[in-house]
């Protein structure tokens, strides 16, 4: 069903005397074609053709689909014409009873409920003028649900570029789809018709961009070619894009310079690229770059030759900027020269030299492979590489950190979110296993990193399934008697953000008895009331197979109510066993005398909003807590391996290396601020928050200083052997902190001073890590947009305060 709105009307027009004057010209003209006469167009006969344009919708349910379509015409319109196909056929008429010259039409198109969700519409618009006249084609992309249609688009040369006939160009196009890319071509009409593409094969990408090389035949001269691009997604839905139209030209023209175009970011690194591209009918033969300084000193330059039989040529070279104090301004210009010898640079449109001033900033940038999104990072010294946990494509990325290339990825679990490494030792170091916290599942996958092996996952750690029942007394309604209620609470048990903890050994260097990996888990909208949404916090000791739910926090009875605890293991995968965590009701013996003892919680304080944060200590004794979410009021939290349950009377099922419930809320009253992220130092002595700014606290949660930081969705990290103010050198005693801006702000965390602002190319969205690699150098590898950025920080940092 489609439902319209049109410029009808019911009332039959009077002829105007003009228009009844060209009728009785054009009926004479057919007259004297009777008696073999050439035919003559009347004087003021309409040959202007009508146009039309259209843009999908705005519509109000995923049950329709919405185009609205102008069309204009110098005399007047008599129909517009829309024909959908693909997900939807169907073909739409208004016809004009009267002189309409400009109609706007909004239309509503009712999506059958057989049609496939996603499925792409093509959507093309058609207008004829009363004189019969036929506007060019205007097309549009739909898909059923309206979700995101897929997309290709010529970003090169641009649209009416000259183009020679015997030369080559070279075609640059892009496409993205929603259901991944699986085609990207283009057709040529017009001239002559030819087409071509490229077939992609798994793991297919959501974007992608491709060069392609078209030579004009000799025999097409004097004429237009029409390229149209087209993409196929993975549901082999065929959609084209916006076709383009060039000139071919004779190569007699030979008084042409060439039309430069370059580009480059307004941000580089030593190691960046240049876009150049330039087009002239008789062929380029160079097509290069030059770097210079802000006085005109040449710094860098390259160039390509080719044979001239290319009238478009493209490329993109890699910079290699000798420059190494950041950041750094220089100019970027772009040059080439024709088959003929004419050399020209890159211009504006009005003639004038272009430059483009730019920054060289600090870091080398690498994008990852295959896509995806980075959510955790970790630096294994042995064999000098980080690896980073993308949730996307469910596998480790591999960066090699010698020479800032990625290797072969690691397949782990469903939706890889944090990572911990194995601990050996409370001196900091680390086993030849990583874990990984499968956010997807409800397990932690094993890798094996031992020397020479590319690392591959060897186990999958099943985590257990907790259930959370509060109870309390009320009066039945039938009988008024005080009756117990029992409350069940089933918390979602998949990991995300993960450290490692280790306990036993009468000293650091013993090796450990006990490794407990403490994680947040990601919470689901399934939960039970009053916790839809809201994730918890929970420590597995992966020696025994025991497990701690974190209720310490609550432990306090709420105004009015008293809510008492327990708290229950059901072990998965045979691995533990089932058992009670924390007992409704205790026996307790002291002083002679024998009583039920029970936790009692306030409930509102038992879970935790979406993303809790998770950090651990270098020497894996201790771990931090940020509470995330987008509110203020968040909570910080630690544990203290070390420090064991109370196996005093009253109760021994309380762990004493959790934060007391008093510190947890003093530490609101000090901060009350959203956090982004969280860091912990080599002992676990100095704690981080970040969010409006970073706020530094010790291991008792009280407050120790405030880093002037910016807000970001980018982390902290501290200096890997910060160990506070006991820090033996300036270096050791840093933070580094992202910022909304490209740059990552380096903090003395000893009188909480910024001491520098490290420019780089694209701002910090994801975490932040710290290592000195086995030179002695000391780099930071951050998540951008972009990928992995890597910098190498200098020795030099300086501070008043000594």
């Amino acid at each position: 069903m489609i439902a319209h709105t049109s410029g009808r009307t019911s009332m039959r027009p009077t002829m105007p005397r003009r228009l009844a004057s060209l009728v009785a010209l054009a009926a004479l003209a057919a007259l004297g074609a009777c008696d073999g006469d050439e035919v003559i167009d009347p004087p003021f006969a309409d040959t202007i053709k009508p146009t039309v344009a259209m843009a999908k919708g705005n519509p109000t349910a995923d049950s329709l689909l919405a185009v609205t379509i102008n069309a204009n015409d110098n005399i007047g319109l008599k129909r517009v014409r829309l024909l959908l196909e693909g997900g939807i056929t169907a073909a739409y008429d208004t016809v004009m009873t009267s002189a309409v010259t400009s109609l706007t039409l909004y239309v509503n198109i009712r999506v059958p409920s057989n049609a496939p969700i996603g499925a792409t519409v093509t959507a093309r618009a058609v207008a004829t003028d009363g004189a019969g006249n036929m506007s060019d084609t205007a097309r549009v992309a739909l898909t059923i649900g309206n979700l995101e249609p897929p997309v290709s688009v010529i970003t090169s040369p641009v649209a009416n570029s000259p183009v020679v006939s015997g030369k080559a160009l070279v075609l640059s196009l892009s496409g993205k789809a929603r259901y991944r890319v699986r085609t990207l071509g283009y057709q040529i009409s017009g001239a002559y018709n030819t087409r071509d593409s490229v077939q992609f094969s798994s793991p297919l990408k959501d974007s992608v961009a491709i060069l392609d090389t078209l030579v004009i035949p000799d025999s097409v001269r004097g004429a237009t070619i029409q390229v149209t691009p087209f993409i196929i997604d993975s549901l082999n839905q065929r959609v084209p894009g916006n076709p383009v139209s060039y000139a071919v030209q004779s190569p007699a023209n030979a008084n042409t310079v060439p039309v430069v175009r370059n580009g480059v970011a307004k941000r580089i690194e030593v190691r960046d690229t240049v876009f150049v591209e330039a087009t002239d009918p008789v062929g380029i033969s160079t097509l290069g770059y030059e770097v210079r300084s802000t006085t005109g000193q040449l710094l860098a330059a390259d160039s390509v030759s080719s044979d001239g039989t290319f009238s478009t040529l493209v490329r993109t070279f890699t910079v290699r900027v000798p420059v190494s104090v950041f950041p750094t301004q220089v100019a970027v210009y772009g040059f080439a020269r024709n088959a003929n010898g004419r050399r020209d640079v890159a211009r504006f449109g009005n003639g004038a030299l272009r430059q483009d001033t730019v920054m060289v900033v600090a870091g080398h940038t690498r994008a990852l492979p295959q896509g995806g999104e980075l959510a955790d990072a970790l630096y294994f010294e042995r064999n000098d590489r980080l690896y980073m946990s993308n949730i996307e494509r469910n596998w480790l990325e591999v960066f090699s950190l010698a020479d800032s290339t990625f290797g072969t990825p690691i397949a782990v679990g469903s939706r890889p979110w944090g990572l911990a490494a194995w601990p050996r030792n409370r001196s900091g170091e680390m086993a030849d296993t990583l874990m990984v916290a499968n956010s997807g599942g409800t397990n932690i996958s094993y890798v094996d990193l031992k020397a020479g092996a590319s690392g591959r996952e060897v186990y999958r750690y099943p985590l257990p399934n907790i259930i959370v029942y509060t109870i309390t007394s009320t009066k039945s309604q039938n009988t008024d008697q005080v009756i117990t209620q029992r409350t069940v609470h089933d918390f979602s048990d998949r990991p995300q953000y993960l450290a490692s903890t280790c306990k036993g050994g009468l000293t650091a260097a013993s090796p450990c008895e006990d490794v407990i990996a403490v994680y947040s888990t990601t919470p689901t909208p399934g939960q039970t009331e009053p916790f839809p949404s809201m994730g918890s916090i929970r420590w597995e000791n992966l020696s025994k197979h025991s497990t701690h739910f974190f209720f310490e926090q609550a432990i306090g009875q709420s105004q009015g109510r008293s809510d008492t605890l327990e708290i229950v293991r059901f072990a998965a995968g045979g691995v533990g066993s089932d058992s009670v965590l924390v007992p409704y009701k205790q026996q307790v013996t002291t002083g002679g005398s024998t009583y039920d003892y029970s936790i009692v919680v306030r409930i509102d304080r038992l879970a935790f909003r979406d993303t809790t944060y998770v950090r651990g200590s270098g020497n894996f004794r201790r771990a931090v807590f940020g509470e995330g979410g987008p509110v203020l009021g968040s909570r910080a939290m630690t544990y203290d391996a070390t420090m064991g349950f109370d196996l005093t009377p009253p109760l021994p099922v309380i762990d004493r290396g959790i934060s007391r419930p008093l510190d947890v809320s003093d530490f609101i009253a000090n901060t009350f601020s959203r956090v982004q992220g969280v860091g912990v130092n080599f002992d676990g002595e100095l704690n981080a928050v970040k969010g409006d700014s970073t706020y530094l606290f010790d291991s008792t949660l009280r407050l120790q200083g405030i880093l002037q930081s910016r807000p970001s969705p980018g982390g902290l990290d501290f200096h890997p052997l910060n160990t506070g103010p006991r820090s033996p050198t300036l270096r050791t005693r840093l933070a580094f902190v992202a910022s909304s801006d490209p740059v990552i702000d380096v903090f003395d965390t000893y009188c909480y001073r910024k001491i520098a602002s490290v420019a780089i190319r694209d701002p910090i969205i994801g975490p932040v890590r710290a290592a000195v690699r086995p030179n002695g150098q000391l780099v930071l590898v951050g998540a951008t947009i972009r990928g992995v950025t890597m910098v190498a920080l200098p020795d030099s940092f300086t501070t008043s305060c000594q």
